[in-house]
């Protein structure tokens, strides 16, 4: 039976084993797993940028490629600039690196241009009656210097069936724009089909040539890397371009919608409807001086003949034109009544200039009079404004800074706007700007509104969506064009990230300060001074905080879906721009100390809060907790930085996206050579962070080589650790870097612990030696150790100890934790005097409280019944010597006992019966009459009394006395025998004693008793 039990309990024992095991191995691949979200704390920014954010992927922070040597970001840049190049500077004290950033790609395959160009096509068709397509190129960004010197030069290359052609142009600095005016060879155009011409461009450095820019490329590489532009048609001819202007239901004017210049003759046309029935036709036409009617011609001599008559006046010239229906001409035909055809052309001649080349207006005042005309319509005129210019304007253009605006109003309260500025293409390529009797108006003003004077569009805050591809119209004269933008708005509430939630308190970590929340009574302005400088108060973890926010574009029909900037998982870092509207909802709990670094001060539960400056809402909100729980700092991750290395990349998903990544160098260091250190801080509770959000004062750091004189203190730049190393052998240099409380709340015996250590390593660590970031297997032991601290001042250098000495300061956090706890029990009154704030109860010691007042409740009544039971039996008194207190007190023994036998033995050996009614129970005949109890001889005497048990048999109770006995010994007894004294023989005062603790007291029940006891014996 035994081996069959012993077959499971076999099994059972090593199936734990296994599975032991099986947990430890687990544990040891997850440790080696996910890496932990650590990052080299280095500053990267951008120089010289306008406008550019922060950007991360959801859930991507740090980057999976950053580690403890090396850190990556990602940066949009928004507004491109020509003014410089921007650039990237990463700095770890005391070293920095920067570089310039690469230029932007506009597409994938292309090459990457360092000027962000916007081409706008003037014509969409060109004719051989003029050839000629133009192209403006503006340079979008920031103002750049004056001077023809840095601008380039854009060149447009054309593509035909026929052929390829191409022509370039310099930027203008005043505008920072040009415009290409390139014409088609004639063999290009078909007589009878309408062919198509594409477009591209490429930017060259300018030259110092006649036209600034270099000569034909030829057929090159740099064609091939155009960016495009567009098509252009390539028509037989160009028809007239006219605008159609009713005068009355039957009569319709036609006029030219194009500007007409000084001395040009242009025609107007009178279009009859086919029902028109009247035989005569009057027109009246009052122009302004500068220009008259020269000629009335019938479009249908046949059918219609017309005179003219012109009368001057001293502002105006009427002119008078009759026309009537020929005689025998044919009736208009009824069944296409609403067909148009021509009647009459008026000829315009154009005298004088405008003056300055600016383009004005000449109003023509048109007026109809014919036989069954309404009569509402007899006095009707139609003024026809036309638009008189030395310029030949093709088109009007609207520049933009920017075609994308990311508003950021609804966060900060403060507008966000792009400059707009409006030009005139002439013939020839002519740029000049319209700052006039200038009109605009947005499509919708819920997105993007524009200024009165139409030279910008803008965000105040008040907008409550975006939109992509929004159009804004411009006019001049007869002249319209339009803009198109696209407006990111944020997508509320902001996401506040912080790296923990949960704040504790870090076991055995004090700082300079007072308690938060202890009110501590009045004093001097020299005893409070005082009282700060010896005071030490808790230290709470302590948490990096980020303000995160997509940005999205809605459609135009305010519809679904949205299109999100960058990627629906992409967020832009707005802690820049938010970081002084954010607050801790109770202070006393938490601060935000520069709107990125989260400190706790006491236990409680509060919030981080975004105040909008615009309503006062909140834009976002995190909750967050501090806890009096204690966590430990386990390790410390050290990474020694002797030199940062950059580089950047551009993204593909926009075009301003730039990837920055930099890594500490740490080879191995020449002599004389500083040497920082980055320390990461992991804590119990799993979380880690980086000494950098903690302040300098408050952190107590010594660094220790092995070899004397090798490291020397550097020069102190905040929480950044840094030593001087006189040098390295060929297998490396070992530094350790242990963390202590700040000088000042160093008291006992807990300076001798550092809190946690690292350590690092200078050049390659020996095999099979953990890398620099982890820590050593075992402790350091060496005979002399050199140490450099850092602990709110700096501390000099110095030896410390033996081996036994190194291995006590630089040992693992778990036996630092251990002998920290065993000293805390030791040591009540020093933690007492190290923790001034109040906390609050724990489970455990309540339930420590409600066993201890159970165990005083326990006492207390067990008390209560020994004081009864006092009360209860003082009164009592012996039965022999009591009433004497001078007599000696003899000695009482009670003896139990259950033998029959024994008793009547006992019973056998008294002395005779004494006579009826000498020494009975005085309860049985009233106490005795009052007789005195015989005198019973000084010797020791047993008094025995029985009672018969609920089995059968009989209890006997014997008392045994033992006093003087008397000088003569009775007759019956030997000389020396103890005499017996049996309980029907005894006193009074003992018969009644036993009846009372029998609990017999009523006298009939004591009489049966005795009775009993008479007939047993």
């Amino acid at each position: 039976m035994r081996g069959r039990m012993a077959g499971p309990r076999g099994a059972a024992l090593g199936l734990l084993l296994a599975l032991a095991l099986a947990l430890d191995v687990a544990r040891g691949v997850a440790d080696q797993g996910p890496s932990d979200p650590v990052y080299l704390p280095a500053a990267l920014e951008l120089l010289d940028a306008p406008e550019h954010f922060r950007v991360q992927q959801v859930g991507h922070y740090p980057p999976a490629n950053s580690s403890l040597g090396s850190r990556s970001e990602t940066f949009l840049l928004l507004q491109p600039w020509p003014r410089a190049q921007p650039l990237l500077r990463a700095s770890y004290p005391p070293f920095a690196t920067q570089q310039v950033v690469p230029p932007r790609v506009t597409q994938p395959h292309q090459r990457p241009v360092p000027w962000d160009v916007r081409a706008v096509s003037v014509e969409e068709a060109v004719t051989p009656a003029e050839p000629q397509a133009r192209v403006l190129f503006h340079l979008k960004g920031q103002d750049w210097p004056p001077g023809p010197g840095s601008l380039p030069c854009a060149r447009l290359h054309a593509r035909h069936p026929a052929g390829t052609t191409h022509r370039a142009c310099r930027f203008q600095p005043s505008l920072g724009a040009c415009v290409v005016e390139l014409a088609f060879p004639a063999h290009w155009f078909s007589p009878t089909a309408t062919t198509r011409a594409e477009l591209a461009y490429t930017l060259e450095p300018a030259t110092e040539g006649p036209w600034g820019c270099g000569p034909d490329p030829g057929q090159d590489d740099r064609q091939d890397q155009a960016l495009p532009v567009g098509s252009v048609e390539l028509r037989p001819a160009d028809p007239p371009r006219y605008q159609e202007v009713p005068l009355d239901e039957a009569v319709t004017l036609q006029v030219p919608d194009v500007p007409v210049r000084p001395g040009q003759l242009f025609s107007a046309a009178l279009l009859l409807r086919h029902n028109f029935t009247a035989s005569l036709l009057t027109l009246r036409i009052k122009v302004k001086k500068g220009l008259h009617v020269s000629a009335a011609r019938p479009a249908q001599p046949t059918l219609w003949t017309a005179k003219l008559d012109r009368f001057k006046g001293s502002k105006h010239h009427t002119s008078l034109i009759t026309c009537h229906r020929v005689e025998g001409s044919e009736e208009p035909d009824a069944s296409s009544s609403l067909d148009l055809s021509e009647f009459l052309w008026v000829d315009f001649l154009v005298e004088n200039g405008t003056g300055g080349g600016v383009a004005v207006t000449r109003p023509v005042t048109w007026q109809l009079e014919y036989p069954g005309q309404a009569p509402a319509a007899e006095k009707d005129k139609m003024v026809w404004e036309m638009v008189v210019s030395e310029r030949n304007i093709r088109a009007l253009v609207p520049l933009a800074k920017a075609e994308e605006l990311v508003n950021t109003a609804p966060l900060t309260g403060v507008p966000r706007q792009v400059p707009v500025r409006l030009v005139t293409v002439d013939i020839g390529g002519v740029l000049t700007e319209v700052t006039e009797h200038i009109g605009c108006e947005s499509a919708n003003t819920q997105v993007l509104q524009v200024s009165e004077a139409c030279d910008a569009v803008f965000v105040s805050g008040k907008e409550n969506r975006g939109a992509q591809g929004l159009r804004v119209d411009f006019w001049w004269r007869r002249l319209r064009a339009s803009l198109r933008l696209t407006v990111w708005a944020p997508l509320l509430p902001l996401r506040v990230e912080l790296t923990d939630t949960t704040l504790e308190q870090v076991r055995g970590w004090r700082v300079p300060g007072p308690a938060e929340g202890i009110p501590e009574p009045e004093a001097s302005v020299a005893e409070e001074a005082e009282r700060r400088a010896r005071g030490c108060r808790l230290q709470y973890q302590r948490a990096s905080v980020r303000f995160l926010v997509p940005f999205a574009a809605h459609p135009l029909d305010g519809g679904r879906p949205l299109t999100y900037l960058l990627g629906p998982d992409w967020l832009l870092d707005v802690t820049h721009l938010v970081a002084t509207h954010a607050r801790v909802q109770d202070p006393r709990v938490a601060s935000l100390e520069g709107g990125r670094v989260l400190v706790g001060r006491e236990p409680g539960i509060t919030s981080i809060e975004v105040r909008s400056p615009l309503s006062d809402s909140i834009l976002g909100e995190q909750a967050l907790a501090v806890t009096d729980d204690k966590v430990s700092v386990l390790d410390l991750r050290v990474q020694p930085v002797m030199g940062i290395s950059l580089a950047l990349s551009r993204g593909t998903i926009h075009p301003g996206e730039v990837t920055a990544t930099c890594w500490a160098q740490s080879a191995m260091p020449a002599p004389k050579q500083e040497v920082a250190l980055s320390l990461w801080l992991s804590f119990s509770d799993h979380t880690l962070a980086p000494a950098e959000l903690y302040d300098h004062r408050d952190l107590g750091l010594s660094v220790s080589a092995e070899e004397p004189g090798a490291v020397l203190p550097a020069q102190e730049r905040g929480s950044q650790l840094g030593v001087v190393v006189n040098g390295a052998g060929s297998e490396g240099l070992p530094l350790h870097v242990a963390l202590h409380p700040p000088e000042p709340c160093r008291r006992g015996a807990r300076h001798r612990v550092p809190l946690a250590s690292g350590t690092a390593w200078l050049g390659l660590p020996p095999s099979p030696t953990p890398g620099p970031s982890a820590l050593p297997s075992s402790p350091v032991h060496s005979s002399l150790v050199t140490q450099t601290s850092l602990g709110g001042e700096r501390q000099g250098l110095g030896s410390a100890g033996t081996s036994g000495g190194v291995r006590g300061k630089f040992d693992r956090a778990e036996e630092g934790s251990e002998a920290e706890e065993e000293e805390e029990e030791g040591g009540g009154e020093e933690e007492e005097e190290m923790i001034p704030a109040p906390r609050r109860v724990t489970s455990l010691e309540l339930g420590m409280y409600a066993l201890l007042g159970i165990f005083c409740l326990a006492i207390l009544i067990f008390l209560v019944n020994g004081v009864v039971f006092v009360l209860r039996y003082q009164h009592k008194e012996p039965p022999d010597g009591a009433a004497d207190p001078a007599s000696p007190q003899p000695h009482n023994w009670v003896w139990l006992g259950t033998d029959q036998e024994e008793l009547s033995r006992q019973l056998d050996r008294q002395a005779p019966d004494p006579p009826k009614g000498e020494g009975g129970c005085p309860c049985e005949s009233g106490g005795g009459g009052g007789e005195e109890p015989p005198v019973l001889a000084p010797t020791s005497s047993p008094s025995t009394l029985t009672r018969k048990e609920a089995g059968g048999r009989r209890k006997r109770v014997e008392f045994v006395t033992f006093a003087k006995a008397p000088p003569v010994p009775l007759p019956e007894e030997p000389a020396g025998a103890p005499a017996v004294q049996s309980i029907l023989v005894a006193g009074e005062d003992d018969i009644r004693w036993v009846c009372e603790d029998m609990g017999l007291k009523d006298p009939e029940e004591l009489r049966s008793y005795m009775e009993r006891i008479r007939g047993s014996s």
